[in-house]
């Protein structure tokens, strides 16, 4: 029994020499580009095949350079930061957003505001505490999107 423990040893020992590369990571999976727009908050964007961004994905995620996020939802003021500097109004076109704008399924929540030229969609969560606006898309319905790319290289 002794043996066997004995010859194990050098094997458990050197399993973490083992962890994936990022070549490893890259034969499996897509790269795709995120943009730091704030210290705590990443964009995802598509393009359309003329180089335009059709698509914007914006999330604060649990960990940052800085250490893990507690309450990592955007506030009504950060969304209207954003949308001012991601999407100026003038971009946006005239605003046609109903005034019942979001729908409410189960614990969670979805806010639609709709302009000539994007469509913005803040979902969140109702419980549990905290609550809150944890992803904001923006969206150009006139632009058509790459085949599903989310990369920033063309």
């Amino acid at each position: 029994m002794a043996r066997i423990c004995i010859l194990l040893l050098p094997f458990v020992v050197s399993l973490p020499l083992w962890g994936q590369t990022s070549a490893d990571l890259s034969a499996k999976y897509p790269r795709v580009t995120a943009y730091k727009v704030r210290a705590d908050v990443l964009m995802l964007a598509r393009f359309a095949p003329d180089g335009q961004v059709c698509e914007m994905t914006l999330e604060k995620p649990e960990k940052t350079d800085g250490g893990i996020v507690f309450g990592n939802s955007f506030s009504e003021k950060e969304i209207q930061s954003l949308l001012a500097e991601l999407v100026p109004e003038n971009e946006r076109g005239r605003n046609l957003t109903r005034p019942l704008n979001g729908t409410i399924d189960g614990g969670f929540i979805t806010t639609d505001y709709t302009y000539e030229n994007v469509l913005i969609r803040v979902n969140g969560i109702t419980r549990p505490e905290p609550a809150g606006n944890m992803v904001i898309t923006i969206t150009w319905p006139k632009r058509t999107c790459n085949g599903g790319q989310s990369t920033a290289a063309h």
